[in-house]
């Protein structure tokens, strides 16, 4: 029994240790200026920029959340007006690429088969 509670200790100080990493890491520079999202360990979360240009931007937000939501594992981190950011297995990165470009003009970088990480923190602007 003291050994769990020591496991636990263990886990929530490993918590805590991420996430103040991710809150003090570096800002980076994304496509239109300085990223205010923590992008983390390169090794374990790949950030991504995305921008996603379409012709009725309330629509289009509504839209972006029903191709997320398909996928298994996306989880939806931050949910603003004009930026959507999420968390998703890189692996499923190609297949996304290819449901947000049938709804609108989507600026990103290559998107490739090749993976920096297992998961990717994507940064979506939506104009």
């Amino acid at each position: 029994m003291t050994l769990l509670r020591h496991e636990k200790h263990l886990l929530w100080l490993a918590l805590g240790l991420i996430i103040l990493g991710l809150t003090f890491a570096p800002p980076t520079r994304a496509q239109n200026g300085p990223s205010a999202i923590p992008e983390g360990s390169g090794s374990i979360i790949q950030p991504v920029s995305w921008q996603l240009t379409g012709e009725n931007a309330a629509d289009l937000t509504e839209q972006v959340r029903t191709v997320i939501r398909q996928f298994e594992g996306a989880i939806l981190v931050k949910d603003e007006k004009d930026i959507l950011v999420l968390s998703l297995p890189s692996a499923k990165l190609t297949d996304l690429h290819q449901k947000l470009s049938a709804l609108g003009t989507l600026t990103s970088p290559e998107v490739t088969d090749e993976y920096r990480a297992p998961t990717t923190l994507l940064r979506l602007r939506l104009e």
